[in-house]
């Protein structure tokens, strides 16, 4: 009954035949409280719907009142853990926050998964074009709403030292290391989600105002108006579409094995060309290869090899950004691919990295300020 849950409401013949075709099990599931009888149909208790989606982690929903209520527990723990005097209850408290920041990436994760899984039943299945906009706008809103989720769990694991400081627990930073990594891959898959939606909704109102047009123009087609209220017969004389023109032929070719192995298909291939006036053409030999052709040619490449550049950095004095622009590359390269290449070593090397919280401009790119530790 589980994997028809979609389905919400069984008639109470469908659901004896799935509980086994005993009508006293049927009974005793919804004496029980597991199964709700409604009418002539039955379906499954709320709670125990939910307990099986959370446990199986299908849950399609995405709930960023979740996450939000485990940084609101997660402040709470670290005031306990601040405040409390005996070191067995402060134990305690530290690893609450242990596992509500493990359960708070998790959530994050899970529900990035589950609004990409949303967004592309919206516009893949949802046949209303109305809805289908709505859906997507929504679900664009919940992307905001996990990203300040995100940012606001960000901000309290970086504002509360005094509590990092005294808990010195290499679990604990192994946790947020794990944590801080769950939400870089969390954010960088709700750009691309934020990304897709503005695609999808400008194709929903592209094929709109295609779906328009053909309605007028089939209403004009019934009133035999086409032709003298449009220049339909202008543009389609101006135009050749691939599906109005005659059907293309493929080339058969045949492998060098048969032509070598069967010598009949030899004889059918020499008739034909034949007929068709085709003469073996003799092949010459290409010309010696000149004394430049055997010189060593050098093209530079723009790669640049991260590891390197990474290394360099932590030598110096300068921040990251400046230090990127200052590095001797051999080759030249632009504003755009420095500002790539400062994104993959901060998300390379996050526990290497000190942020200081403050952003600086250089034309037009805002970045923060990140030195190495």
């Amino acid at each position: 009954m589980f994997e028809k849950r979609k389905l919400m409401k069984f008639p109470l013949g469908l659901a004896i035949d799935l509980v086994g075709g005993s009508e006293q099990r049927l009974r005793k599931l919804v004496d029980y409280g597991v199964l709700v009888e409604v009418g002539n149909t039955v379906e499954i208790g709320s709670e125990y719907l939910n307990f099986f989606e959370e446990v199986l982690n299908v849950n399609e929903e995405i709930s960023v009142l979740s996450v939000k209520e485990c940084i609101n527990t997660l402040k709470e723990n670290i005031g306990y853990y601040l405040q409390e005097t005996n070191a067995h209850r402060k134990t305690g408290y530290q690893d609450n926050v242990r596992q509500i920041l493990k359960k708070a990436g998790f959530r994050t994760l899970k529900n990035v998964v589950d609004l990409k899984r949303n967004m592309d039943n919206a516009y893949k299945q949802e046949p209303n074009y109305v809805i289908k906009k709505k859906k997507l706008q929504n679900l664009d809103e919940k992307s905001h709403s996990i990203r300040e989720m995100i940012r606001e769990c960000e901000k309290l694991m970086d504002s509360e030292h005094a509590f990092f400081s005294m808990a010195n627990d290499p679990h604990m930073a192994k946790t947020c290391s794990d944590v801080k990594h769950d939400f870089v891959e969390a954010y960088h898959a709700l750009m691309e989600i934020d990304r897709q939606i503005i695609s999808y909704i400008n194709q929903i109102e592209q094929q709109n105002r295609l779906y328009i047009k053909i309605r007028k123009l089939k209403y004009l087609q019934d009133q035999l108006l086409i032709k003298t209220d449009t220049n339909i017969e202008r543009v389609l004389e101006g135009r050749s579409p691939l599906w109005m023109e005659s059907r293309q032929y493929s080339k058969i070719r045949l492998s060098l094995e048969m032509l070598r192995e069967n010598d009949q298909i030899v004889k059918v291939l020499r008739r034909i060309a034949e007929r068709n006036g085709m003469q073996k053409t003799a092949r010459t030999e290409a010309d010696p290869l000149t004394e430049e052709d055997l010189q060593e040619h050098i093209q530079p490449l723009k790669e640049v090899d991260s590891a390197e550049v990474w290394n360099a950095f932590l030598a110096s004095s300068y921040n990251l950004f400046d230090f990127i622009l200052r590095y001797d590359y051999k080759v030249k390269r632009s504003i755009e691919e420095h500002a790539t290449l400062f994104c993959q070593l901060a998300i390379l090397h996050p526990d290497e990295c000190r942020i200081t919280g403050e952003y600086a401009t250089y034309q037009n790119i805002e970045y923060p300020i990140i030195y190495a530790k």
